[in-house]
């Protein structure tokens, strides 16, 4: 492993070298980063059910060890699968913003940001982690200022602040933890040995440090921010993988806690708040963007799910309904890494092509780029839970999860398992009519601003390919998921040794695509059958009451979600306004929703900070004696902490 950590260090090292030749860096760097990926996607799922130690060779302040087991190894394989795919894609993609940024700085922050993953994943002690963790933040940042423009500084700062209050958060339990186990390793954490309040606040702490880089409600403000900004490769990364590696150490961290049901029922409920928020704000976004962005925090609400599920059943000593939960968080992580890296990278298509993310302006894409639009098609119904896609796959397995958590006694149990049920059951007919308006407003019709797609065309083979490969594992994991599921039960089982897995209670997918055919096949053999329907369809244009149909006559996004958002009002705050220059000029509405979470919870926070930022700033007046004053008192307070603390 550490022979691919080397190889990434080098191509950024390489790809910023040839700064003054950037289109040459561009290639070099996003090149040779696609073949490493390549290389290793394979390595890391060929030693699957290994365990790898490397020790970062020299005089180092903490002699920083990096250890990988089963389960860093599938995450580590799923960044590489990822990092491989929108390598490919931006061998072509990174071109477009040669005039806004370095494409030799892009391709070297690209390959340290896959880099510095890949070694917070593998990373067994505090100190290299948190400083890990913290270049990764600072690294992603980056790739967020690479579209530089109006807002970016604003957006970047959101992002970061919730970044540090949640390492901030992290860092504090992990070394408290630290302090229980004796030693700053990783690996001598399970000796741990604390009370049950101090387990839960531990566990609060590292649902908020992990949470908040996952976008968990109500944390998710960043998202549609960051994602939006960055570049449609980065933000496939950054929403495919990054947001892994958080649920990675969540997962990897929790499990040294001692086990309470408490755990499960806080991830259930937080899961079903992330699930509803996340995907409402998706469905009431005009932005195809910021509509992906917030379905983020709608998939890591679906995961919590699953994984509320399995520490309730660690928490009652139920180790099928644990195996289960888990097996079901690792499906549909894997999954929505490949579908949501996919959706970012078709985004990137159609901006490319469009120049603009208000579905409002497009429409009829689907004649100018008819192979993005299918795997487009292809990847909304992953998204959207229709089987055979792999979709279906992972939230009928958290489904399962959640019914044999709920048929348990209590009623506490009871309670949160249905209610994440209702949460789910809601997601997925919701998710069904975002994607829904996404794909309609984008691909079909006619387009509302003939402008904005005149010059559209299709990408390039470069771009489609990795697209057609992504798209192709939404439909493959699908249909062999049973054997997906005893692939993930190899690496959860060594975490529950006394449990087993019987593939006898899942649904065979084969069965489900031979009804669906069916039921397909069926009216057309009717009609065959009785000679019905067989007249030549006559092609015209829409029936518009009398009037010669035009565009401004179909259906907007607006319209499509309208009666929601008033439905919804008591939590959405939506903003119409009508300008008219005079009676025959043309009427131009503009709509906008707020974050309601945004500004309830942080605005009025960050106008305080400002606030006493403004008191303390009397402090930095420009006088160096006062300065020197500064430093003796800060260096008296330390002494006195030193003399009676340490």
């Amino acid at each position: 492993m550490q022979t691919i950590y080397f190889l990434y260090l080098i191509t950024s090292l390489l790809s910023i070298v040839f700064y003054k030749k950037p289109l040459f860096a561009q290639k070099i760097g996003f090149g040779l980063a696609t073949l490493i990926s390549l290389y290793a996607t394979i390595f890391f799922f060929s030693h699957l059910h290994e365990t790898l130690v490397w020790q970062l060779p020299g005089n180092f302040i903490s002699a920083p060890l990096f250890k990988l087991d089963s389960l860093g190894m599938f995450f580590s394989f799923l960044v590489s699968l990822i990092a491989f795919a929108v390598s490919l894609f931006s061998f072509d993609y990174a071109r477009f913003y040669e005039k806004k940024a370095n494409l030799a700085v892009f391709a070297s922050l690209f390959n340290a940001f896959i880099l510095s993953m890949l070694l917070v994943i593998s990373s067994d002690n505090v100190f290299s982690f948190m400083l890990l963790w913290e270049v990764m933040t600072l690294i992603s940042a980056l790739l967020i200022l690479i579209n530089d423009g109006k807002g970016a500084s604003k957006n970047v700062m959101i992002y970061l602040g919730i970044a540090q209050i949640g390492a901030f958060c992290l860092m504090i339990a992990l070394l408290v933890m630290a302090s229980f186990a004796g030693s700053f390793e990783f690996s001598k954490f399970a000796q741990m040995d604390i009370s049950f309040s101090m387990s839960i606040s531990l566990f609060i702490l590292l649902l908020i440090g992990l949470g908040s880089k996952a976008g968990m409600f109500p944390f998710h403000v960043w998202l549609p921010l960051a994602y939006c900004q960055c570049p449609s490769n980065a933000s496939a990364l950054m929403s495919g993988v990054m947001i892994k590696v958080a649920l990675f150490a969540f997962i990897k961290f929790s499990l040294f806690l001692p086990q309470s049901v408490q755990f499960g029922y806080i991830l259930l409920f937080m899961g079903a708040l992330s699930c509803v928020f996340g995907i409402i704000y998706a469905l009431i976004s005009n932005d195809y963007k910021a509509s992906i962005a917030y379905s983020s925090c709608e998939n890591v609400g679906i995961i919590f799910l699953g994984l509320g599920g399995a520490f309730y059943g660690l928490g009652t000593n139920s180790p099928a309904i644990a195996l289960l939960g888990f097996i079901a968080s690792l499906f549909h992580i894997l999954n929505h890494a490949v579908f949501k890296s996919l959706l970012f990278m078709l985004s990137g298509n159609i901006f490319t092509a469009t120049k603009t993310r208000d579905m409002d302006a497009l429409g009829g894409l689907h004649k100018k780029m008819p192979i993005t639009s299918i795997i487009f098609f292809i990847t909304v119904l992953s998204i959207c839970a229709i089987p055979p896609l792999n979709g279906f796959a992972s939230e009928w397995t958290i489904y399962k999860t959640m019914v044999m958590g709920g048929i348990n006694e209590g009623i506490a149990s009871r309670f949160f398992f249905t209610l994440s049920i209702i949460a789910l059951s809601i997601t997925g007919a919701m998710a069904i009519m975002a994607f829904s308006k996404v794909y309609g407003s984008v691909f079909l019709g006619i387009a509302r601003d003939a402008k904005s797609i005149e010059e559209a065309k299709e990408v390039s083979a470069t771009r489609l390919l990795p697209l057609g490969l992504l798209a192709s594992l939404c439909v493959g994991i699908g249909i062999f998921m049973n054997d997906v599921i005893k692939m993930i039960s190899n690496i959860v089982l060594p975490l529950m040794p006394e449990a087993t897995l019987s593939t006898h209670g899942f649904i065979s997918m084969p069965i489900i695509i031979l009804v669906m055919l069916s039921c397909g096949l069926i009216p057309f053999v009717l009609f065959y059958i009785f000679k019905a329907n067989n007249k030549e369809a006559r092609i015209t244009d829409p029936w518009a009451c009398g009037f010669i149909y035009n565009k401004n006559m179909q259906i907007g996004s607006n319209a499509f979600t309208g009666d929601i958002k008033k439905a919804l009002s008591f939590l959405l705050r939506y903003e119409s306004e009508v300008k008219i220059d005079g009676y025959f000029s043309k009427a131009v509405y503009t709509h906008k929703t707020h974050d309601l979470f945004w500004e309830k919870l942080y605005e009025p926070v960050i106008r305080y900070i400002m606030i006493g930022a403004d008191k303390i700033g009397v402090f930095q007046n420009g006088r160096t004696n006062l300065y020197a004053g500064y430093i003796l008192v800060y260096l008296c307070l330390i002494l006195i902490f030193g003399y009676y603390y340490l």
